[in-house]
């Protein structure tokens, strides 16, 4: 019999690392945690209201998705939240589904297909 390794350990909202549940608590109040995924040194959450998060092993965010809910812009910091405000004033019926925090910038999709990049001091990349 061979032994293969799980990439995949199911847990509990209370095995999360104390910034996760902050940030969870924080921002997404009325949602349910559906399922927590820890994958080596992250976790991948699936909350209630469609949201996915990305956390790494200090509880810090750096992938946030959501199939049935508008990911609003304040969960980002000032500078770059407003710099998408800004973008989002000339489209009127777009919102956010998408954030990847990268090393150097963030990567937002809105649901008109623009796909920004923001540096972490606010400059628009692309």
């Amino acid at each position: 019999m061979t032994n293969t390794l799980n990439l995949f350990i199911k847990i509990t909202p209370s095995k999360l690392p104390e910034n996760a549940k902050r940030f969870i608590a924080a921002n997404f109040n009325k949602a349910k945690i559906v399922y927590i995924d820890k994958i080596k040194d992250e976790y991948e959450i699936k909350l209630s209201n469609g949201t996915y998060i990305n956390f790494d092993k200090n509880g810090e965010w750096n992938y946030i998705s959501s199939d049935d809910n508008i990911i609003r812009e304040n969960i980002l910091p000032k500078n770059i939240a407003g710099r998408v405000k800004n973008v989002m004033k000339k489209y009127k019926s777009a919102y956010i589904f998408e954030i990847n925090k990268r090393i150097n910038f963030y990567r937002i999709k809105l649901s008109n297909s623009l796909d920004l990049c923001i540096s972490h001091k606010g400059n628009i990349l692309a």
